[in-house]
């Protein structure tokens, strides 16, 4: 045996082999931690932390804590947290290459969490694709009407009006017109023309008389043609003053027309510059709209972030790979089930605060080959009576993704919930209670389509405006002050990038009557100053614009006096 096997060798081999397990063993960890980061922190876009990974291999598994994701928009905030994640791996799977999660637990999540630093990666400067994303999606916030009492000139600073854009265009369409007219008028029949004419006659009829039958008769042919001709000429000239009379008739009823655009300019913009009654008619929009509409960007903020991960960034089709000469093929050969690249069949969920909890399975690379689409279903019962949410991700039909989520939710209690906070008024909730709230959404391609209904009690409401005129914030105050139950209709319609969102609650007309006379009366007043403004601005560029139908004027006095040169010539 001595003689067989080599000992200071296999020794040597032993100590090589007991070395690199020993450094796999102490690094592999801390190659998990910075790549759990790395990817975590390019897929979010601000910096996901983990305080520690622990691989283990008798079972196969993983264990990650202290998981900590920053929310892109708030760097001094967490977005989610996790205390402990846990999963078991299929060993024979990861042999052939597929990462196939027997189990997963995760343990202590938390959303909206504070940090101790900032989350922020490192500005860069935002592609054109980032920039045009980022526009369309601003277009689709949820607009709050003003609540400053501007001056009108203020306004119309940086207010385009109608009525200077009419008024420019009708001055240039009235000196088309007359400059129409004038070339057309180069070519119509003169007072030279007709004086021809006459001359003609003159001469037809002092003309040799003795030519016999022969030569009356031909006079006679010659002056039926000049009567033709001078005939033409009249017609020419009435249907050019016929055309300009159409003309000029036109032109002056969109001169009327302009007369009237500065109390439409002032309409418009009082509408748009005041609360108006239209606008106080869905006074839901103006208490909760804000906090609304950022829900709805937060969460397709999000869901567009992690869909693709979530759902499994499933391919549209096949794939060609290229073979390299010398090397093999792997073929797999058919099994009662495909496995995907990854699959985490089952992972249970607990959060740290609230005691919601429930699990989620079948989150795989490639829900078309698994055949079975992502679903969830949480369930709570210690801030609420009862919080239920499930749902699905479907990927199984790559063509036609679609997303659904519903929710129920029974006598959760609400305190110190802001609702509003700008400069100029500020309003909140300082507690409630949702008696009941269910919802359901859905996602098809990139449409959207959600509803909620809730009904609230125990609510009272704070209002407060230092900048703005105390008269909205009493006005304000008062009605909240009276509303204590009402229900809560909101719906989302259209894109993921423009979604529009509508708002409706009980409070509607007790707030409409509550501000009603009020936004009335200060509305009148802005569309009065207004309209005087605009008046005023506007008066010199009409004043042009009537001064440009002297030039048809004299055009039409010119036909007028070639037609009655023409008449006087024509015989009887």
């Amino acid at each position: 045996m001595t003689r067989l096997i080599r000992w200071p060798g296999l020794v040597a081999f032993a100590v090589i082999v007991a070395l690199v397990a020993g450094v796999w063993y102490i690094a592999v960890d801390y190659f998990i931690k910075f790549a759990v980061q790395s990817a975590g922190t390019k897929a979010v876009g601000a910096r996901v932390e983990l305080a520690s990974a622990d691989l283990s291999l008798f079972p196969l598994g993983l264990e990650l804590s202290g998981l900590q994701v920053t929310n892109p928009k708030k760097p001094m905030r967490n977005a989610f947290v996790a205390d402990r994640i846990r999963m078991n791996f299929h060993t024979g799977d990861l042999i052939r290459g597929k990462t196939v999660i027997e189990d997963m637990s995760v343990n202590g999540v938390g959303f909206d969490k504070p940090r101790e630093t900032s989350g922020a990666l490192p500005e860069k400067k935002p592609t054109a694709e980032e920039k045009a994303a980022e526009e369309q999606k601003s277009g689709s916030g949820f607009k709050l009407p003003s609540l400053s009492m501007e001056s009108p000139r203020e306004i119309l600073e940086k207010e385009n009006l109608a009525t200077v854009e009419a008024a420019k265009t009708l001055q240039d369409d009235v000196a088309s017109a007359r400059q129409g007219f004038e070339t057309r008028l180069e070519n119509l029949p003169d007072k030279e023309t007709f004086e021809k004419h006459r001359q003609r006659l003159k001469e037809l009829r002092s003309g040799d008389k003795s030519g016999g039958l022969l030569g009356a008769a031909g006079k006679v042919k010659e002056v039926r043609e000049v009567k033709e001709d001078i005939q033409a000429d009249l017609a020419a000239l009435r249907q050019a003053k016929k055309d300009l009379g159409q003309t000029r008739s036109d032109l002056q009823n969109r001169l009327a027309d302009l007369k009237q655009a500065p109390t439409r300019d002032a309409a418009r913009l009082a509408e748009k510059y005041s609360l108006s009654p239209k606008g106080i008619a869905n006074a839901s929009a103006l208490v909760f709209g804000p906090k609304y509409a950022g829900w709805v960007e937060t969460g397709l903020t999000w869901y567009q972030r992690l869909a693709p991960y979530a759902a499994g960034m499933a391919r549209s089709g096949p794939e060609k790979e290229k073979r390299t000469r010398g090397e093999g093929v792997n073929v797999e050969f058919a099994s009662g089930r495909s496995v995907p690249e990854y699959w985490i069949k089952t992972a249970k969920v607990s959060m740290a605060e609230g005691g919601m909890s429930g699990d989620i399975r079948d989150l795989s690379s490639d829900q078309a080959a698994l055949g079975q689409p992502m679903k969830f279903a949480f369930s709570g019962s210690e801030a609420a009576e009862s919080l239920k949410i499930q749902g699905r991700m479907d990927r199984t039909k790559p063509g036609s993704p679609e997303d659904v989520a519903e929710f129920e939710i029974q006598q959760y209690p609400l305190k110190g919930f802001s609702l509003l906070d700008r400069p100029d008024l500020s309003i909140s909730m300082e507690s409630a209670r949702v008696k009941t709230a269910t919802g359901d959404i859905r996602i098809a391609g990139k449409e959207l389509a959600a509803d909620i209904r809730a009904g609230l009690d125990s609510a009272g409401f704070a209002v407060s405006a230092e900048k703005a005129d105390g008269f909205l914030a009493k006005a304000l105050a008062d009605a909240l002050g009276d509303v204590s139950a009402f229900d809560l209709t909101a719906r989302v319609r259209g894109s993921l990038q423009q979604p529009e969102i509508g708002l409706e609650s009980g409070i509607d007309n007790a707030l409409k009557a509550a501000l009603k006379k009020t936004i009335d009366r200060q509305r009148a007043e802005l569309e009065t100053s207004l309209r005087q403004t605009i008046s005023e601005q506007t008066k010199g560029q009409i004043q042009d614009v009537q001064g440009g139908f002297s030039g048809l004027d004299a055009i039409e006095q010119k036909l007028q006096q070639r037609l009655n040169v023409g008449t006087e010539v024509m015989p009887g």
